[in-house]
């Protein structure tokens, strides 16, 4: 029953930070035209090549991740070290994006690791949060060792469905239909969600570029 009111809350709380994505799409609106094509370009490429380039997927992969976590962890943050999270999102992601580069696939593991963290501070083991939360990251995060390109791939075909539906709606300026949206952010996450299964799918089909052939010796 802790677990299922664990899952429960999880999505409750994914529900309600939808909003931030109409937050997202007004700041890129403000910002200007070019920002918000920008970001539309970038979560392009992480729905069409990232898949390519796994070290520098694993490297902006794991500094967005430490982001998300900082975000998700902002009041233990807060409480327990005292930082706030204007100072800890930019700390974690250069320390997260440092150490995935260079041991990229500590990415797909960290990806699986930080939902079963979250999953087991709601599923307390022997009366423990903090035990339930290190299990929880501990089998996630082989989970995602396990399926590692298909994590990577996914995590990345998601935050650039993500971009692209943010900027979508920015660069719509005005339009009745921009402003809807706004209001409405789960109709952006449906759009993000379509774009990152047809990205992950076409990148797990096509992300990983041809060996080139050997070339012949120079003739004698």
């Amino acid at each position: 029953m802790s677990v299922l009111k664990s899952v429960l809350d999880l999505a409750a709380r994914a529900v309600a930070a939808a909003t931030d994505l109409g937050r997202l799409a007004e700041l890129l609106r403000d910002r200007g035209f070019a920002v918000a094509l920008a970001a539309g370009l970038l979560g392009l490429a992480a729905l069409t090549v990232a898949a390519r380039f796994p070290r520098g997927l694993a490297a902006a992969g794991g500094a967005v991740l430490a982001a998300l976590a900082a975000y998700a962890l902002r009041g233990a943050i807060a409480a327990h070290l005292g930082i706030s999270l204007a100072v800890a999102t930019p700390v974690l992601a250069v320390v997260a994006g440092a150490a995935c580069a260079l041991v990229p696939l500590a990415f797909p593991a960290a990806v699986g690791a930080l939902p079963g963290l979250l999953l087991g501070l709601h599923a307390p083991i022997a009366g423990r949060a903090e035990l339930g939360a290190a299990i929880g990251a501990l089998v996630a995060g082989l989970v995602g060792l396990l399926f590692a390109r298909l994590v990577a791939v996914g995590f990345a075909s998601a935050v650039g469905g993500l971009l692209v539906g943010a900027a979508a709606v920015a660069l719509g300026g005005a339009r009745p239909l921009a402003r809807e949206l706004v209001t409405h952010p789960l109709a952006i996450v449906a759009l993000a969600l379509v774009l990152a299964v047809a990205g992950a799918a076409y990148q797990l089909a096509h992300g990983v570029a041809p060996a080139r052939a050997p070339r012949p010796p120079p003739a004698a």
